[in-house]
C-alpha cells in the first residue's frame, strides 16, 4: 500500500470521527464537549487528522534526498494545524452565535473536508502494479 494511500485512509477515519465526536456533543445537547468518549473521539481523529498530513507531505517527495522526506511532512503537519487555526479563527468571526456549535464549528468543517478529501483519494487512487520481471529473466543480467 503507497503511503498516499495511507494518508487517504487516514484522513477520511479522522474526518469520520470528528464528524462522530460532533454527533456526540449534538445528541447530548452542547453539554459534554471535552470528556469521555468526546475526548477519545477527538484524539483518534487528530491523531488520523496528523497521520494524513505527514503521508501527503512525505507523497510530495518520496524520491528526494532523505534529509527532504524528513523535514517536509513536518512543515506539512505544522502547515495544517496552521491553515485549522486561521480558518477556525475566521469562522468564528463570521459566526457570531454562542454556544456549543461555534466552537465545533471548526471542527466540522475540518472533518467534513478530510472525509470528501481522504474518500476522493481513496476511490481514485491506483492500486500499484507489480513490477514486471526483467525481459530476459533473472539470469540474463549476469
Amino acid at each position: 500500500m503507497s503511503v498516499s494511500k495511507i494518508g487517504f485512509i487516514a484522513a477520511a477515519l479522522g474526518g469520520a470521527v470528528w464528524l462522530v465526536k460532533v454527533a456526540l456533543i449534538w445528541n447530548n445537547g452542547g453539554t459534554n464537549t471535552g470528556d469521555g468518549l468526546v475526548a477519545v473521539a477527538f484524539f483518534i481523529g487528530f491523531a488520523g487528522l496528523l497521520v494524513a498530513l505527514m503521508a501527503g507531505g512525505y507523497s510530495v517527495v518520496a524520491t528526494a534526498p532523505i534529509w527532504l522526506r524528513a523535514v517536509v511532512p513536518v512543515c506539512a503537519t505544522l502547515l495544517g494545524l496552521m491553515l485549522f487555526t486561521i480558518m477556525d479563527d475566521a469562522v468564528k468571526g463570521v459566526y457570531s452565535n454562542e454556544g456549543w456549535l461555534r466552537d465545533e464549528i471548526g471542527i466540522l468543517i475540518t472533518a467534513s473536508l478530510a472525509l470528501f478529501v481522504g474518500v476522493l483519494g481513496v476511490v481514485r487512487s491506483p492500486e500499484p502494479q507489480p513490477k514486471a520481471p526483467p525481459a530476459g529473466g533473472h539470469r540474463a543480467e549476469h
